[in-house]
C-alpha cells in the first residue's frame, strides 16, 4: 500500500503539484492546517486528454505554488484498484474517465460543483478563485493576474496598437486602463507603438479606443509590429529584472515601480523570496523577465533555491 506518499513529477498526468495519494490523510491535513482539498480524479497512465491537462493546465508555476499554499492537493488514479476504486466509489466517479477536480472541506463536504467536461487553465483558475472567495479568504494578486495570462494563453483576449508620443509613458498609461492584460513597447514603420492585449469582456474595443484617445494616442493596424530593445521601461531599470515573470505581471509592475506601488502586491510567495535573495541581485547579463515563466522559473530555482513548503 502506497497510498500516503507523495506523488510528484513521476506522471505527466500530474503536472508539477505535489500529490497526496491518501484521500483520508489529505482531510486530515486538510483539518489540522484548515485548508480545502483539491481532490483530483485522473487517468494515470492517461489518454491525451489527461496528459494535455497535466502539461498545460498544472505546470505552470503560479497555479502549483496557489495549490501547495492554498489547498491540500490529493489524486486518486480512476483506473486502479483498490484504495483508489474505494474512493471513486464514494463519489460515484466512473473508473478509466478524463480529469475530473473536486473541492472539499476538511470534513469532506464539497465546497461548489465539480470541474469536469473542461480541461483548460481558465476553468480551473475560476474554480479555484471561486473556492477562495467562498470561503472569505483573499485572492493573491498574482493568482488573479494569471487569470490574465491565462486568458492571452487560451486565445481569448484581442489586441490593439496605438501610437504614442513616448512608448514609455504609452505602456503606464495604458495599463492603467482596467480591460487591458498586458503592454509592449515597440516600433512600427519608425513610430513608437504600444501594443495590448485586452479582455473584450471587460471593454469593446471602442471603449479601449476613446480612452486611447484621451491620453493623446491614436489606433494603428498592427501588423510589422517590432518589440522595443527595453520593453517595460521602469521595470527594466529595477531588480525584479531577474525574476519570472509572467506578462501580465510585468505589466502591472512596470505600472507600480514609477507609483511607488509594493511589488509584493503583484508576486507570489516565492517570487517574492528571491526578489529579497541578494543573490538574485548578482550581476548578471540575465534578464529572466521577458523569458517564458514555464523555463526561467526552474533554472531559477536551481540557482537560488525554493521556499520549503508544508508537507
Amino acid at each position: 500500500m502506497q497510498q500516503n506518499l507523495v506523488s510528484l513529477r513521476e506522471h505527466r498526468e500530474l503536472g508539477d503539484v505535489a500529490w497526496l495519494r491518501d484521500l483520508d490523510a489529505g482531510l486530515a491535513i486538510a483539518a489540522e492546517r484548515n485548508k480545502p482539498v483539491l481532490l483530483l480524479f485522473q487517468k494515470v497512465p492517461g489518454c491525451s486528454t489527461c496528459v494535455r491537462f497535466g502539461q498545460d493546465v498544472l505546470t505552470h508555476p503560479l497555479m502549483v505554488e496557489l495549490i501547495a499554499d492554498r489547498f491540500v492537493p490529493v489524486a486518486i488514479f480512476n483506473n486502479r484498484p483498490g484504495a483508489d476504486a474505494e474512493i471513486l466509489r464514494r463519489f460515484d466517479e466512473p473508473s478509466w474517465n478524463n480529469p475530473v477536480v473536486r473541492f472539499l472541506r476538511p470534513d469532506g463536504a464539497e465546497l461548489l460543483p465539480k470541474l469536469a467536461d473542461r480541461y483548460d487553465a481558465p476553468a480551473l483558475h475560476q474554480k479555484i478563485v471561486a473556492v477562495l472567495e467562498l470561503l472569505g479568504g483573499d485572492v493573491p494578486g498574482y493568482f488573479r493576474l494569471l487569470g490574465r495570462d491565462l486568458l492571452i494563453e487560451n486565445g481569448l483576449s484581442k489586441s490593439a496598437t496605438y501610437t504614442t508620443p513616448c512608448f514609455w509613458s504609452g505602456e503606464t498609461s495604458l495599463a492603467q486602463h482596467p480591460a487591458v492584460l498586458t503592454t509592449d513597447a515597440g516600433w512600427i514603420d519608425g513610430e513608437e507603438v504600444v501594443q495590448v492585449h485586452f479582455d473584450p469582456r471587460a471593454a469593446a474595443r471602442s471603449d479601449l479606443d476613446a480612452y486611447a484617445h484621451e491620453e493623446g494616442f491614436s489606433a494603428i493596424e498592427s501588423g510589422g509590429f517590432a518589440l522595443d530593445g527595453e520593453p517595460q521601461f521602469y521595470l527594466r531599470k529595477n531588480g525584479a529584472r531577474h525574476l519570472p515573470l509572467t506578462p501580465a505581471q510585468r505589466t502591472r509592475i512596470n505600472l507600480a515601480i514609477p507609483y511607488r506601488a509594493p511589488l509584493a502586491d503583484f508576486l507570489s510567495p516565492q517570487q517574492c523570496a528571491w526578489l529579497n535573495n541578494p543573490q538574485l541581485q548578482a550581476p548578471s547579463e540575465n534578464e529572466a523577465y521577458r523569458q517564458d515563466i514555464r523555463e526561467s522559473w526552474p533554472m531559477l530555482a536551481e540557482r537560488l533555491g525554493l521556499v520549503a513548503k508544508e508537507t
